[in-house]
This record gives C-alpha cells, structure tokens and sequence, in this order.
C-alpha cells in the first residue's frame, strides 16, 4: 500500500506557528521542547521574509565526548524495512565511534515541516532532519533554518550522488540536502493484464497516442485501464509531475511561469490538463477517482484488476515483491511533446538536511557519510527496496528486473521533478483544481486559467519569496 506523502500548508498557517512561537519564548524562560509529530499539513507554501545566506561553517573538531544523534526521518511507509535498516546504520557506526547514541523519530508525512518549524523555533531541533527536495528543503536554507552539508563533505563525496537528484538541494554554491533515497516518478503496470488485452508487456507504449490506444484495448477487454484517487488532492499534483515538463527544453521554462515571464495557460505549460481530460472523457479511468485516496488506487493496482497506475520506484519494488517480478512492468512516462524534458525519468530525493540550531552537526555530517557508503546504499536496498541515488551502488544487488530498468534510466535519462520546481501555494491549488477537472465542474481550459490566477496569487502575497525563487534558479547546479 502506498500511503500519502504530504500535504503542504498555507502561509496564514506557517504565520500562525511563527506567533505561536514567539508567544511560547515570552512566557517560557527556557526553550520549549521539540514538537512531537503531529497530524497536521506537512510543508510551508512560501519562503521566508528574507533570505539569509549562511556564512561559511567552521567544523568543529572531532570529541570523545557523549553525543546523542536525533534523526528525524521518514519513508517506511514508501520502503518497508528502512526502519531497520536506519536503526542497524546506527549500531554499526556506534562499532567505531563508542561515544554516539541514536535516538531516531519516525514522522508522518504530515508531521514532517510542523515538528521541524516548532523544534528549530525553539532552538532545540534535531541533528537530521528530513525535507523534501528542490523548493521545499531549500526555503529552510533561504530563512537560516539549515546550514550546507557541503561545509563537512568535500566535493568529490558529493559527486557520487546523481546530479540530477543533487542539483534540487542545491543553492548558492553550496549543497544543502542529502538523499536519504531515491523516489524516481513512473508507471507501472500489471504484465497479465496486458497480456490478456493483446498488448506486448515487454514493450510498453512510449508516445501519449500509443498510451491512449494501450488504454482503450484494456477497457475493452475488461479491465479498468489506468487507475488513480484524488479524494486527498495529492494526484493533482502528481499528474504534472510525470507528464508536465514534456514541452519544456529545461526546468527554466517552469521557473519563467513561477515567477510571472510566462502564463500557465500557455500551451507548453498547460497542454497536461488536457491529456488529463481526455483519460476523463474516455472513461479510461476509475470512474471513482474522487471518492478514494492515492494509496487506495494503489491497493487497486494489488488486486490485479487496473492496467496502469502512477507511482514511486520504493512502492513500485514491493508491488513487485508482492505480486511477482513476473507481473509488475515500469515505463517512462510516454513522451507527450517534442521538448527536450520528454520521455525523461523525474528522480527526486527524500532528503536529510543539517538544522543550523542542531547540537551534534560535525557528527551528523560524519553520519550521514556513513550512510552514503557502498556497504549502507547496498544494504538499504536489500532490506528495503529504496534506491540509493548514488553511483556507488553496486548493480549486482539489484536483482528484480523493474529495478534494473529504472537504474539504466536513471543513468540515460534522468530529468528534474515537475513539483520540486515551484512553490507550496502552486501545489495546494493544483489539489482543489484537480478535483474540480475530475468532477466535471472545470474545463481543461478552465483548470489552466485556475492555476495561472493561483500565481498570480502568490506572486502579489508573496514578492520575497519571489525575489529568493529568482536568487535559486539563476545559479543552478549544472549536470554534465
């Protein structure tokens, strides 16, 4: 089962935890404790008032003293089996270093910002912290909340990360988010179910007309052709994120929407909407979309009635685990336009960042290094079915065969997350819009124009976290 990954939240309410703080600092003589996880919205939708570049850190020099490492993660629900594997990293590394301790919180999707916002406004936050990539992570860089892993790891350590995966966390010179692992954007569909549809399971449709007509023989012979929930909003932004680049040369053609060059009711931005509606038209989906939930489309896909459903690489393994490698297959969203970013494989990160206020970060870092080494990366796909976006992972442990694809695709054809390229606020809106496609009360084109008003909407509320998206896409990290 694949459970919901997270919800954003709005600005009113990141304002409301920054008062609520500064309240609790007036009555309090001491700093409050870290929030404990709690089921709340998951990410701020805006970057801060002003962006604040960290200065060089200064590491400081190894200690025998007692330290207690707090890593705040996430992902076992993506990748069963992460959690052993985190806790079995942690009493390996205690081996060679007798004088740390690990206390390891698993959060909630929907804890992860609100606990991490509370902890470090009470300066007591932990020594890692998981983020989401690309935007999201890098505002807490933009309003001082972490400082650059790059201060303790030199750059041939971080050159073994994919760089596409890489260049979402980093900013201003410096890399500010890890991979904890890989989440890469596909689709994956049931071989039976093609089989008996007389479509070729090994060669999966890699155009969008060729993607219509494989739906259209699985309906006709039985099946529910592509499946998908958007009763928790998360799909709405899901759908752009696998096909809404395919018009784009780079990521920038996104970022110049963002920031108010180009509308999203253009045609390159907005072409995806109709893609979207034409599945609806068809009736080439669940005709239930709107009453279930994302993870309860993929609890479709198990019962091995639905050709297709869109999904992450971990969730994808334990299909394939579950069901039988010999009835899970993963495409390459079919290529839907003749940009240079068609046809390409989104790999985000599930990301670990140093919190500025954490008590242990030269430790932290060393940790984290620790996680990155060949026997760990290996290992956490062993135990877990999460993919280390990391040249170091040895091929040879990769033995199912819809992993093997998406390692080679990953090296051929790896492109940037549609979703990690814009601001929270643009996220939320895509969650109401979408529902509001799928039910029928909003045209293709209707939904386009609701996007592009929503950022109109965040550039007028919003005209510093305008000025730090511009500051972040003007200097990006460059992938040979």
């Amino acid at each position: 089962m694949s459970a919901p990954r997270f919800r954003r939240i709005s600005s009113i309410v990141v304002a409301c935890v920054v008062i609520v703080l500064a309240l609790v600092s007036v009555i309090q003589c001491a700093p409050a404790a870290p929030a404990q996880p709690t089921q709340a919205p998951a990410a701020p939708t805006a970057a801060p008032a002003q962006p604040t570049a960290l200065p060089p850190t200064t590491a400081p020099e190894p200690t025998a003293e007692k330290a207690t490492l707090r890593v705040w993660w996430w992902g076992e629900t993506e990748a069963p089996g992460l959690e052993k594997w985190l806790q079995e990293s942690g009493d390996l590394y205690k081996k060679d270093h007798p004088n740390v301790d690990f206390e390891f919180n698993l959060l909630s999707g929907e804890a992860m910002y609100p606990s991490f916002l509370a902890a470090a406004g009470a300066g007591n936050p932990p020594d890692l912290q998981v983020l989401w990539g690309g935007v999201l992570g890098l505002e807490q860089a933009w309003n001082g909340n972490i400082r650059p892993i790059s201060d303790f790891w030199t750059e041939d350590e971080l050159k073994h990360i994919y760089c596409a995966t890489r260049a979402e966390g980093a900013w201003d010179g410096k890399q500010w988010l890890i991979p904890l692992y890989m989440d890469a954007w596909l689709m994956t569909y049931n071989k039976d179910v093609f089989t008996k549809s007389g479509l070729d399971p090994e060669n999966p449709p890699q155009t969008w007309p060729e993607f219509v007509a494989a739906l259209e023989k699985i309906k006709a012979a039985g099946f529910t052709p592509f499946a998908f929930g958007i009763k928790d909003g998360y799909f709405g932004a899901w759908w752009p994120s696998l096909l809404g680049t395919h018009k784009y040369d780079t990521i920038t053609d996104l970022h110049k929407a963002v920031i108010g060059e180009e509308k999203l009711t253009d045609d390159k931005h907005a072409y995806w909407w109709g893609l979207w509606k034409e599945l609806l038209d068809k009736k080439l989906t669940n005709d239930d979309a709107n009453s279930i939930t994302l993870a309860e489309a993929g609890d479709m896909f198990l019962q091995g009635n639905v050709g297709v459903v869109m999904q992450v690489q971990p969730v994808i393994t334990n299909y394939a685990r579950q069901m039988g490698k010999d009835k899970v297959g993963v495409m390459v969203p079919p290529k839907a336009g003749d940009g240079k970013l068609g046809f390409l494989l989104p790999v985000p990160g599930v990301d670990l960042a140093s919190p500025t206020k954490a008590a242990h970060p030269k430790e932290a870092a060393d940790f984290l290094r620790f996680l990155n080494t060949p026997e760990r990366i290996n290992a956490q796909y062993k135990q877990s079915g999460a993919i280390s976006p990391n040249d170091q992972l040895d091929p040879a442990v990769v033995t199912l065969p819809t992993d093997q694809l998406i390692v080679k695709w990953v090296k051929e054809r790896p492109g940037p997350t549609y979703n990690w390229n814009y601001p929270g606020d643009f996220e939320t809106a895509l969650y109401e819009i979408g529902q509001a496609l799928v039910s029928g009360s909003l045209t293709a084109e209707q939904a386009a124009q609701r996007y592009e008003e929503a950022a109109q909407k965040w550039r007028q509320n919003n005209p510093q976290a305008v000025e730090n998206f511009k500051k972040w896409v003007a200097n990006p990290l460059v992938c040979e």
